[in-house]
């Protein structure tokens, strides 16, 4: 890498962490290219972000997700870019491998965790007790959990963004 080119910077950690946020703010901060894998898919599948997965197979999703996430860490690694991955394509081998690739300049692998009532409270998992929402409710804190855990296993650096301004965890990371 020449002494002028930081690594890059791939964010991961479940819905509500903060990816997406913490990525454009911290790619602003430092004068580097920003992406963000569910935009990106969402793009290609000619939707939005927020209705990707019911817009098409969620087969049909994850399969491009995780192409566009293998292909986007290479660049964060190459180009030196900031990236928001999420969590729900480390599911996939392929793109855990990328992720964990040695050789080249590198990307420092960030994951962003909150506490499951944050991540609830952030992603609209919070209403009011209800018998027909609890189960989803429960299902949502299950992955996010499941997911917090794999992002630890993955990153280089953890950083808790429960009672974090945007600003702070930018700040954090360095």
């Amino acid at each position: 890498m020449s002494p002028t080119r930081r690594a890059g910077v791939i964010l991961i950690g479940p819905p509500g962490a903060g990816c997406t946020s913490v990525g454009s703010a911290l790619a602003r901060r430092r004068g580097l290219g920003f992406a963000d894998l569910g935009q990106v898919v969402a793009q290609d599948l000619g939707t939005t972000p927020e209705l990707a997965l019911v817009a098409v197979p969620e087969d049909r999703y994850r399969c491009q997700e995780a192409a566009r996430a293998v292909e986007l860490i290479a660049r964060a690694r190459a180009e030196g870019t900031v990236l928001a991955l999420g969590s729900g394509c480390l599911g996939r081998a392929e793109v855990r491998r990328a992720l964990s690739a040695p050789g080249g300049p590198g990307a420092q692998v960030v994951a962003l965790t909150a506490t499951p009532r944050t991540l609830a409270t952030r992603t609209g998992m919070d209403a009011p007790r209800s018998v027909a929402l609890g189960a989803v409710h429960h299902a949502f804190v299950v992955m996010a959990r499941e997911r917090d855990q794999l992002c630890r296993e993955l990153a280089d650096l953890v950083v808790d963004t429960t009672d974090a301004q945007v600003a702070q965890t930018v700040e954090r990371i360095g």
